[in-house]
């Protein structure tokens, strides 16, 4: 079990990664869907932003807290909506509607939240693969062209396969391409914006290439 110290760390640097993304890849009334959005803290995020959002959840007693921290954040002004739906990362078309199908800015998967929990969310834990794999296919779904997936994990053991490993072996730059930090300044946000152990990798979803 996490001490007290460590897990505040980890929601600090999970919130502040978050409102990095929402800033960075979406823009005020665009859509932003969390998968695995566990209490909803992207989600009041998102609101204060003045974004629209979406939160799936397999949990219902994460969806229950999630949406009540929703309604919190309207109450208190923010000027943007969320959702929470309940479900698996394999109904995502079912869950949002057709009408959110291909229409978000941004995307948010935490391997440490969608479906695999605490250790079982490091990019070294079994079937980490596969449920990366559907988080993918259904942020592929999803975002719209141009629009952008921020991937985060946890990196436990030393000469383990990073992130950007465990991507490729999903095949995720068939659909997607790995974003740069633009400058300097940019890399040390992202950097300061991670946790100990954490790493993050940026995804733009491009077009697949078309015969002439």
């Amino acid at each position: 079990m996490l001490n007290l110290d460590v897990a505040q760390e980890l929601e600090a640097s999970r919130r502040s990664l978050t409102v990095l993304a929402i800033t960075r890849y979406s823009e005020p009334g665009g859509l932003v869907v969390d998968l695995g959005c566990g209490h909803g803290r992207a989600l009041v995020e998102a609101i204060r932003a003045d974004r629209l959002a979406i939160g799936v959840e397999r949990n219902s007693r994460l969806a229950s807290e999630a949406r009540e921290a929703v309604v919190r954040a309207t109450a208190q002004g923010g000027p943007g909506f969320a959702a929470v739906v309940v479900g698996e990362l394999a109904d995502v078309p079912q869950l949002v509607g057709s009408d959110s199908l291909r229409r978000a800015s941004l995307v948010l998967v935490d391997l440490s939240r969608v479906g695999l929990l605490g250790v079982h969310g490091r990019v070294e834990a079994p079937g980490i693969v596969e449920r990366l794999s559907d988080a993918l296919r259904a942020a592929r779904q999803l975002v719209k062209a141009g629009g952008h997936v921020v991937v985060r994990a946890e990196i436990r053991q030393l000469f383990c396969r990073d992130l950007a490993e465990l991507l490729a072996e999903v095949g995720a730059r068939s659909e997607f391409e790995v974003v740069a930090p633009a400058d300097e300044a940019a890399q040390c946000q992202m950097r300061c914006a991670l946790g100990r152990h954490e790493e993050a990798v940026v995804l733009r979803s491009v077009e697949p290439e078309t015969d002439a």
